[in-house]
């Protein structure tokens, strides 16, 4: 083989697969070695953030529940015992 015969492989399609090939190679690299890595540290932040904004949300469920029942407690107490309300003692 001549250079003459091989030179039109070089410079055409075989040429052009191996660009190909270096180009899936290096962009295999950038994404397991960069891109992965990068994404998994925002996916752990983002799950971090929102743990924290669970745990709030349990903390205030917790206090609204603890405020409902006050609320319950003092509504039946003013129920059972009306005059309470206006200011009035009745004596059981």
């Amino acid at each position: 083989m001549t250079l003459e015969s091989i030179a039109p492989l070089l410079a055409g399609p075989a040429a052009a697969v191996l660009v190909m090939m270096m180009v899936f190679a290096a962009v295999y690299q950038v994404t397991t070695k960069q891109l992965i890595p990068l994404a998994s540290s925002w996916v752990d932040r983002h799950l971090s953030s929102l743990d924290d904004l669970v745990k709030g949300n349990r903390e205030d469920h917790a206090a609204m529940i603890a405020s409902l029942n006050r609320i319950e407690s003092k509504i039946d107490r003013d129920v059972t015992n009306p005059g309470i309300i206006h200011g009035e003692r009745t004596t059981h």
